[in-house]
């Protein structure tokens, strides 16, 4: 079990800490948690997040708690605000390896953990500050649980699921409930074992529930009625009525390919086999159901986005899994094909990465060393220590994944406009004249509709404001400061920029 659990690690932690650190909070999804979390911690308030200095109460705070946790441990920067989804991400590693270790075998257990932690998905999301690894923990959890339920029922079992399910809803809403109850209803159908669903009605487990999921709104909604409503309302509009992001209803099966590369190219051999070789483990079936659960619950919601596809990712890592420890004949040969076409995409990634950037950028010091270390140490690892699981083809595909997606990341797919923001408020740190106007002026301000990064790096909330708005502060502020990316346009106010580094400017305004 230990040689495992390093031979596992020493391509996940690498896949998960390699260049995360230093990268730019970005993204306006992590922008909002990072920079929430940050005026908790500043505000000393956990109960009420704020963003740019106003109320959030779109999102349920466990990302918020988790990540201001993080700051006051390790200081507040991009790195601490990725640690709990790196840790999710692992939690959520070590229980599918336990789940699948107990009801499969340990080739099947790391097989789906590398699938699952390899995936474009898990490389993009486990990554990031964002709620999405969070919240497939808690569904993760909440989904063994409820299998076990059927295995040995028990009061802690029952506990225990009713927590995941609170937890999950703290987080990111009702996914958290939703997916896992659908599942265990589904599979209890299916397997015409619905007594045991009564087991879930347990006082102490709803007791669990109810104080887990609806605490902090019930406290809400008792100190601020008017404003809470409003939010909730708003919130519950943007993803069940209206859509902020609206997409056609084949858009998952559209991008199945993408999210789950490089896996998803065994998808279609992988549902063959099982088909074929079927009735199928106890496990598989469970996870296909919870797999058609997350299809049907996203296909139909109104609002579809990336990281919503996450939810995929822990049923087809056992389908995956299971299938490529059982494969034989044509399709053991097909996954070595597919396998051999992935050392290929490295060579051609390399190429490709060299005529971009040059040979010598490429090749420096102390990136001529990580790499090499990236695709062989797994390997030499396996070899040296005689690791008996996942197999050697398996851990080298997971090992040729995780090196496309950070070399892309660093050399082919690299967008420095993502830095922007940083070095700009960076550098005006440490500039006398436009630190002053920075960071001890009050009239400092970014245009609607606002990036949380901004605040972040400024290291306070830097409210954003309208053309209406800034015309009227004219009146009262004789010169203020703005920073955004386009130049403002205002009839009462002469504008003239301070400082740009690439699109984001600070522009100084003075009253006419």
């Amino acid at each position: 079990m230990l040689k495992i659990s390093v031979g596992l690690l020493s391509v996940i932690l690498i896949g998960l800490l390699f260049g995360s650190a230093g990268r730019a909070i970005d993204k306006i999804q992590e922008a909002r948690i990072a920079e929430t979390a940050r005026e908790m911690v500043v505000r000393n308030d956990w109960v009420v997040p704020h963003y740019n200095g106003e109320l959030r109460l779109q999102k349920p705070p466990l990302t918020y708690w988790t990540t201001a946790l993080s700051y006051k441990l390790f200081g507040v920067s991009e790195a601490a605000a990725r640690v709990p989804s790196l840790l999710f991400a692992l939690l959520s590693a070590c229980l599918l390896f336990i789940w699948l270790k107990d009801t499969l075998n340990i080739q099947a257990a790391a097989n789906a953990v590398l699938v699952m932690c390899t995936s474009f998905l898990g490389m993009r999301y486990f990554r990031s500050a964002e709620a999405d690894a969070t919240l497939l923990f808690f569904v993760s959890l909440a989904c063994f649980a409820g299998f076990k339920l059927f295995e040995s029922p028990n009061k802690k079992t029952v506990y225990l699921f009713m927590l995941a399910l609170g937890l999950g809803f703290l987080t990111k809403g009702p996914a958290g409930i939703a997916i896992p109850l659908m599942t265990v209803l589904g599979y209890a159908f299916a397997t015409k074992q619905l007594h045991t669903v009564k087991a879930i009605i347990n006082p102490t487990g709803i007791m669990i529930f109810l104080v887990s999921a609806f605490a902090w709104y019930a406290w809400i909604l008792i100190s601020m009625p008017d404003v809470a409503q409003q939010f909730v309302s708003r919130q519950v509009d943007e993803t069940f009525v209206s859509g902020t992001h609206q997409q056609p209803i084949y858009w998952y099966l559209a991008h199945a390919v993408e999210f789950f590369a490089p896996w998803s190219l065994l998808l279609v051999p992988a549902g063959i086999w099982l088909y074929q070789h079927r009735p199928l483990p106890k496990v598989v079936h469970f996870s296909i159901i919870w797999l058609l659960v997350v299809f049907v619950l996203l296909t139909f919601t109104v609002n579809k986005q990336t990281q919503y596809a996450l939810l995929f990712l822990p049923s087809i890592a056992i389908l995956i899994g299971y299938y490529l420890q059982v494969a034989q004949g044509r399709f053991y040969q097909f996954n070595r094909v597919i396998f051999c076409l992935l050392a290929i995409a490295v060579i051609a990634l390399f190429v490709v990465g060299i005529r971009k950037q040059g040979l010598t950028h490429v090749l420096s010091l102390p990136t001529v060393l990580i790499w090499p270390l990236l695709l062989l140490g797994p390997w030499l690892l396996k070899r040296e220590l005689n690791i008996p699981a996942p197999q050697t083809p398996v851990l080298l595909a997971a090992v040729f994944a995780t090196f496309i997606y950070l070399f892309a990341e660093q050399y082919i797919t690299k967008d420095t406009e993502k830095d922007d923001i940083k070095q700009l408020v960076q550098s005006v740190a440490i500039d006398s004249t436009s630190s002053q106007a920075l960071y001890q002026a009050k009239p400092l301000y970014q245009a609607k509709p606002g990036d949380g990064a901004v605040s972040f790096y400024a290291n306070r909330p830097i409210q954003p404001l309208g053309g209406k708005q800034l015309e009227q502060l004219l009146v009262v502020n004789k010169t203020l400061w703005l920073l955004s990316k386009d130049k403002p346009v205002l009839e009462n106010g002469v504008v003239m920029q301070e400082k740009q580094i690439g699109r984001w400017a600070l522009w100084k305004i003075v009253s006419k």
